[in-house]
C-alpha cells in the first residue's frame, strides 16, 4: 500500500513537516558525519538497497554502515543534491510501515536525453519514532 503525502498536510497521527524535518537531519548529520547521533537516530540495521551485495531484503548492521559504508554512498555530489532536491513522502507497509522521503536528485533527459531522471529514498520508521531505516534509488 502506498499514500502519496503533501508537503505542510498531516496525515493520520503524522506531521508531514516532521517527516521531512526527521529526513533532512539525517542528511545534515551524514554531511557533518555525526556517527554517534546517526546511532541514536537510526534503527539497529540499515536496510541498503544500493548495496550491492547485501541483497534486498538483507541489513547492515549501523555502525558498520555508518563508519565503512556512508562515504562510499554518499558523497558530496549526492549531498548537494540532497538538499537543494524537490521532495515527497509515502506512506509504505511492507516491510515494515514506514514513510519514505524521496528526493528528485536528477531531472528528466538532466543525465542523458531520455532518461527519466532519479530519486533518492529515505526510509524512516512510523513506528519507531521516524528512526531512519533504510536508503533507496530509483532507478
Amino acid at each position: 500500500m502506498m499514500f502519496l503525502l503533501s508537503a505542510s498536510n498531516s496525515f493520520g497521527q503524522i506531521d508531514t513537516n516532521l517527516v521531512y524535518e526527521k529526513a533532512d537531519n539525517i542528511i545534515r548529520l551524514i554531511e557533518n558525519n555525526k556517527i554517534d547521533s546517526l546511532l541514536i537516530s537510526s534503527t539497529d540495521s540499515i536496510r541498503c538497497l544500493p548495496c550491492n551485495e547485501v541483497g534486498l531484503k538483507q541489513y547492515i548492521n549501523s555502525k558498520i554502515f555508518f563508519t565503512q559504508r556512508l562515504q562510499e554512498i554518499f558523497t558530496p555530489n549526492l549531498i548537494a543534491r540532497l538538499k537543494n532536491a524537490e521532495k515527497l513522502i509515502v506512506e509504505e507497509s511492507e516491510p515494515y510501515p514506514s514513510y519514505v522521503v524521496f528526493y528528485k536528485i536528477f531531472g528528466r533527459d538532466e543525465i542523458a536525453f531520455g532518461h527519466e531522471g532519479a530519486t533518492f529514498g529515505i526510509w524512516l520508521r512510523s513506528n519507531e519514532k521516524l528512526k531512519f531505516t533504510a536508503i533507496e534509488t530509483i532507478p
